[in-house]
């Protein structure tokens, strides 16, 4: 491994952080700028109907701002922090504790986390949870399709 190497990996590191950090408090507009221009926000387990992938900035930006405010992350259970061989990349494994706000049902949720960066910017998210666990704390497929994500594009 190169010093290079190092650099970039801490800097993939520091990028994760910066995006948790910002995503928590709410602080969207500064959370898009860590994003790449064309970066794409992935959910490869969306139930059907649901888009699985948001590309650019803009659409992104809506996404997140349309799907948050529904859950409460109360406790983080265990954060497990990834580091790859590629500097680019990092893998994030999450577990927590959490309630949909709107009912107090429990939102008990573990997810992993691929962090990918290009020329120190957030270019590919990759989120996989079980999407179970959120429709049944916000009551029901048809409550939640009304909060999260948007409809899938016709022939995407």
């Amino acid at each position: 491994m190169s010093s290079n190497d190092d650099e970039r990996r801490a800097a993939t590191l520091k990028l994760m952080g910066d995006y948790q950090t910002l995503f928590a408090q709410g602080r969207f507009d500064e959370w898009a700028d860590l994003w790449a221009d064309d970066g794409v926000l992935e959910f490869p387990y969306a139930p059907a109907g649901r888009k699985r992938a948001y590309k650019g900035k803009a659409d992104i930006l809506a996404y997140m701002k349309h799907a948050t405010g529904r859950v409460a992350m109360d406790t983080v259970e265990q954060m497990r922090v990834f580091p790859m061989q590629d500097p680019d990349i990092a893998v994030v494994e999450l577990s927590f504790k959490g309630r949909a706000l709107a009912n107090g049902a429990p939102y008990n949720q573990s997810i992993v986390i691929f962090f990918e960066t290009k020329d120190g910017k957030l270019q590919h998210y990759r989120e996989y949870w079980n999407p179970l666990i959120t429709i049944d704390a916000i009551g029901g497929r048809d409550k939640w399709a009304e909060g999260f994500g948007f409809p899938e594009e016709p022939g995407a």
